[in-house]
């Protein structure tokens, strides 16, 4: 984000995909990839692993559909914040592994877990490609969306509506957690842009590279 590549713009494009096609399409897309007849089933087969009707494919497919609501958390802020911190690092010796440690992730990290908790309140509810990869095998690959369906199928409304509340309460916990993290969020991207706000947020003071933020970590080893 912070970075001008050639296909920047077809890459950023494409993050937002996973949001306008059907999760049972990106289902039987991943069958059709990772399938025992599919393009990667035979070798996938040879090295005996197995990603469809497995606890992997729900990882795949779940990772599908709730990466975007990370990455749409993440390019604004980091494009507020521009390269100047990284550069400065590199000046004073840092390699990319320390640059990443010391300047980016703390400067991101709350739009990050912003980001993971949004994501997992999708994950908490995705039940179209999980029902196509997982196979609904009971125990072994069913998610809680997928348990309801199966309870409420074999008439058992009491214990379908108990997981369904479950299900519920860590919607709200995610919600929660979600209006914590808001204001952390804002406060990074206000002193990205070197604006004070008046809802708590202390910026840093004044000296910064560019006139966007102050050069964290001077002594970098």
């Amino acid at each position: 984000a912070k970075f001008e590549f050639r296909g920047k713009q077809v890459l950023t494009t494409l993050i937002d995909l996973p949001l306008s096609v059907s999760p049972v399409v990106a289902g039987l897309i991943f069958v059709l990839l990772f399938g025992r007849s599919g393009w990667l089933g035979p070798w996938l087969e040879e090295h005996n692993v197995q990603i469809i009707f497995a606890f992997p494919g729900i990882v795949v497919a779940t990772l599908f559909v709730t990466l975007p609501f990370v990455a749409r958390e993440l390019i604004p802020l980091m494009e507020a914040q521009g390269r100047e911190e990284e550069e400065a690092a590199r000046v004073l010796g840092a390699g990319g592994w320390q640059v990443f440690w010391r300047v980016t992730l703390p400067n991101i990290k709350w739009g990050l877990l912003y980001g993971m908790i949004l994501a997992n309140g999708r994950a908490m509810g995705e039940f179209g490609a999980v029902s196509v990869v997982s196979g609904h095998i009971r125990g072994h690959t069913n998610t809680m969306p997928l348990h309801v369906e199966i309870l409420y199928n074999e008439y058992n409304v009491t214990a379908a509506f108990a997981v369904a509340s479950l299900l519920t309460l860590l919607a709200l916990l995610t919600l929660a957690l979600r209006w914590g993290l808001r204001g952390k969020v804002s406060c990074d991207l206000a002193a990205a842009a070197a604006e004070p706000r008046g809802n708590g947020c202390r910026l840093p003071d004044s000296g910064r590279i560019g006139s966007r933020r102050r050069t964290r970590g001077a002594r970098l080893p």
